[in-house]
């Protein structure tokens, strides 16, 4: 097995924190406020990059970025952009924005926009040959072969995990992540 880049565990207890508190505390979405809630979602992304490994192969260097990516149209506005002042596994986060998998690039967490959709299947079977993190916040996600999936709960946003899916990529996910997500399985693992 290759050696991974960044750890998954022993992670400094300042970055858990901050993630448990967004995952805890963040602000009620009850009121539909889109932008607030793409907010909150970009700092999920960004802390999910602190609790995942992914192997050397999915760097070609050691000065290559880290690259966040939205694949179809994006919900995000200005709160991914804002990411590209910060680092991950001690890389320069760059982040881009394509219709199609093939013109993104390489990259290392893949938000599948729900415009998507109609493409996913080929789209996870992709991005997991090429170690991938797909995150993506559309119905059934996770079980539909994605790996994260963020959820509305109530008024919180949370997220599912597809533990097959990940190891399917060649991704380690740190068991503190786990603790917090509820763990689904394909449709047909059921």
């Amino acid at each position: 097995m290759a050696k991974r880049k960044g750890r998954a565990t022993g992670l400094p207890s300042i970055f858990l924190v901050l993630f448990l508190s967004a995952c805890i505390c963040a602000p009620a979405l009850g009121n539909p406020n889109r932008k607030r809630e793409y907010e909150i979602k970009a700092a999920f992304l960004y802390n999910f990059t602190k609790f995942v490994a992914w192997n050397d192969a999915s760097f070609p260097d050691d000065r290559a970025p880290f690259v966040i990516a939205v694949l179809g149209d994006d919900p995000f506005g200005d709160a991914l952009s804002a990411l590209e002042r910060e680092t991950a596994h001690g890389r320069p986060i760059v982040v881009r924005r394509a219709a199609s998998l093939d013109a993104l690039g390489p990259c290392h967490l893949l938000f599948v926009s729900s415009s998507a959709e109609s493409r996913l299947a080929a789209v996870l079977r992709a991005a997991h040959a090429r170690n991938i993190l797909t995150v993506g916040d559309m119905e059934g996600f996770a079980s539909r072969g994605g790996i994260i999936e963020l959820v509305l709960a109530g008024d919180r946003v949370g997220f599912e995990i597809n533990m097959n899916s990940a190891r399917l990529a060649g991704l380690a996910i740190s068991s503190k992540l786990l603790a917090l997500a509820k763990i689904v399985h394909r449709e047909s693992e059921k």
